[in-house]
């Protein structure tokens, strides 16, 4: 598996100065984003690419390690967590499992999911400035907050910073168990600008003052801690990696497609194995490198200005993220009628079936 090095790294800064506009709906309707499999399902819906573009994503299952799958139905599904975001990774000596709301945490000796303390598990890693400052999620209360009250005065206390912005606990309350699925707010109500904020132990209330693209004036939303998990960048790589649909239990012929980003990797790489156990050669124009398809995938890749296209396998792996949807090789650039020294061409990918 390769991953960035200095031509990948002139590789992305082509990328921000190229002006080629994206489409980031190219899928056909009929392709499914989520479907059964053995003792659990397989979700697309929070892999990082375009909706229904790849097949790629996450399965959430029950077996001798963990009831992952009956856990998330147990509470609440998608419709109160989310798509699940993460394969299984371990943290704080647990199995855990990221959803975009939540996450989940499998503890043995109950036979039972925990949802985790999130945002108190981001004040501990350091990351408090960050949420301020990227996400507008207010800082922390002082730690000498709850005093030495026992726990219902300091539920009744706690409870009383959100009931300072009606709407807003309003929100809070509408949740079946909201204690169980938010926790305790765990600082006061932030005037952000453009909305009211506060913090709880496993997520962030929003209340908007001005309209936006995803809420009205006076609307409340919940942001998703799953998801602002991901984007800090504390997870293990591989547990955030979207994975293959189990074998046999998704179409390959669907047509599966993307609009984005063609670039090509060579230099060092060349004589280098590949993910697929081979050895890479910059001058062969049929390899492709893709995140997107599983290995040995075919894939055509066609510019968008209709001047050429090229058919590929996917043999290789790599460190970028979408808008890239394809790394060729040398080769496979210039064949497509691009010019190493640029970099980047804006294209659009297909899955085609196998041969």
């Amino acid at each position: 598996m390769k991953w960035f090095g200095l031509v990948a790294a002139l590789t992305i800064l082509a990328l921000l100065s190229n002006s080629v506009a994206l489409a980031v709906e190219s899928n056909k309707p009929t392709v499914r984003l989520s479907w059964s499999i053995e003792k659990g399902h397989f979700f697309t819906e929070a892999n990082g690419f375009p909706s229904g573009s790849s097949p790629k994503g996450y399965s959430i299952v029950d077996d001798k390690e963990a009831q992952f799958w009956s856990e998330f139905q147990r509470l609440g599904g998608v419709d109160r967590l989310g798509y699940p975001a993460s394969r299984r990774f371990m943290w704080g000596g647990f199995l855990t499992q990221l959803t975009q709301k939540a996450m989940l945490q499998w503890r043995p000796n109950e036979k039972k999911v925990y949802l985790v303390n999130v945002f108190d598990d981001l004040s501990k890693l350091g990351k408090d400035d960050w949420l301020h400052a990227a996400r507008s999620t207010p800082r922390p209360l002082e730690p000498n907050f709850d005093k030495a009250n026992d726990w219902s005065a300091v539920v009744r206390d706690r409870l009383a910073l959100v009931k300072a912005r009606p709407v807003m606990f309003k929100r809070y309350e509408s949740a079946p168990d909201p204690l169980a699925l938010y926790g305790l707010p765990t600082s006061r109500i932030e005037d952000m600008g453009n909305h009211y904020a506060i913090r709880l132990q496993r997520a962030v209330i929003q209340e908007w003052k001005v309209d936006t693209p995803w809420a009205k004036a006076g609307e409340v939303t919940v942001a998703n801690a799953g998801d602002i998990l991901k984007e800090v960048d504390v997870l293990p790589f591989i547990a955030t990696w979207p994975e293959n649909p189990p074998s046999g239990t998704w179409d390959l012929t669907a047509g599966y497609r993307m609009l984005g980003k063609a670039t090509w990797y060579g230099g060092p790489f060349h004589g280098q194995v590949m993910a697929n156990g081979q050895i890479y050669d910059e001058n062969d124009p049929t390899t492709i490198a893709s995140n997107s398809y599983p290995l040995g995938s075919r894939l055509r890749v066609r510019r968008l200005d209709q001047k050429g296209e090229i058919i590929g396998v996917v043999r290789d792996t790599g460190g970028f993220k979408y808008p890239i949807v394809a790394d060729l090789s040398k080769a496979g650039f210039i064949k497509l009628g691009g010019h190493p020294g640029e970099g980047v061409i804006g294209v659009e990918v297909e899955l085609l079936p196998p041969k």
